[in-house]
């Protein structure tokens, strides 16, 4: 029995059959590692180049996005950037993982993951950008959350109140693992999940970078929490980009990174292989 509280988003609910669920509309058609990326544009890219087949869509009202397959190079890594365990490297030939974009937002964030969990897709490695609370933190540098502040709602529909989420750990050390195998610079840090991105006020920085917030964004909570609610893999990469740690906005043209961008996604395809 749901006990009532003062403020409804502390009501958790234990039970774990909602009326509907995407299984019940949803057939399992993809593979089981998926790379979700937020860069619709270099993503493109990857499109036009003739990498990725369409093999299914997430729906709404708003818009259809692809889900697109790619199948792994039948090529081996250098030794240098080995990830897996596998003594010819970590690429298996042949291998297909699938690669789509997000519904934006914590609720778009869940919906993702739970109608991409019900095609069959059980780890996943998400790359993003987040905006800098930590003054001095050059744009485009590589942020691995290690936890998120659920300042948003749709985590507490799957979790019991709490402050923060954790990522998964083993999850985590697969994906830092591979980044030094690979020689990419990383900072772990706590993220801050806002659902209200014009009310980041400067007060509320100060506070969430007082509780160890490097970063803001909208999403990483809600991959967390729903991850863990279904005890599934996923890790999250995110690239500094606009700064919000000082008196006035800094744009720092944070969507023109094409490269950071461009390379996330490819580092995220070698990292999901380590899963």
């Amino acid at each position: 029995m749901i006990k009532r509280q003062l403020y409804p988003i502390c009501e958790f609910d234990t039970s774990r059959k909602p009326i509907i669920h995407p299984t019940d509309f949803l057939e399992r058609i993809l593979p089981k590692k998926c790379v979700i990326t937020f860069f619709r544009k270099e993503l493109s890219k990857f499109v036009e180049e003739e990498k990725l087949s369409v093999i299914g869509y997430l729906h709404s009202e708003v818009m259809d996005i692809p889900i697109y397959e790619y199948t792994l190079s039948d090529g081996v890594c250098p030794p240098q950037e080995c990830i897996g365990e596998c003594p010819d490297g970590y690429i298996l030939p042949g291998e297909k993982i699938c690669i789509t974009m997000p519904f934006p937002t914590a609720p778009g964030a869940a919906t993702t993951i739970e109608e991409l969990h019900a095609m069959g897709c059980e780890k996943f490695i998400v790359c993003g950008a987040a905006g800098s609370i930590k003054s001095g933190s050059a744009v485009g540098k590589i942020i691995v959350p290690t936890a998120a502040v659920r300042d948003e709602g749709t985590s507490y529909h799957y979790l019991e109140p709490a402050r923060e989420v954790e990522g998964n750990k083993e999850t985590l050390k697969v994906v830092t693992d591979g980044l030094e195998r690979l020689g990419i610079p990383y900072t772990l840090g706590k993220t801050w999940t806002t659902d209200a991105m014009y009310r980041e006020t400067p007060e509320m920085i100060a506070q969430r970078r007082k509780e160890g917030c490097i970063t803001v964004e909208m999403e990483t909570a809600a991959f967390f929490a729903v991850s863990k609610y279904y005890g599934i893999s996923l890790a999250q990469l995110l690239y500094t980009g606009d700064d919000v740690s000082g008196e006035q906005w800094d744009e720092r043209s944070w969507r023109a990174q094409k490269s950071v961008r461009e390379n996330m996604i490819l580092t995220s395809i070698k990292l999901i292989q380590g899963l």
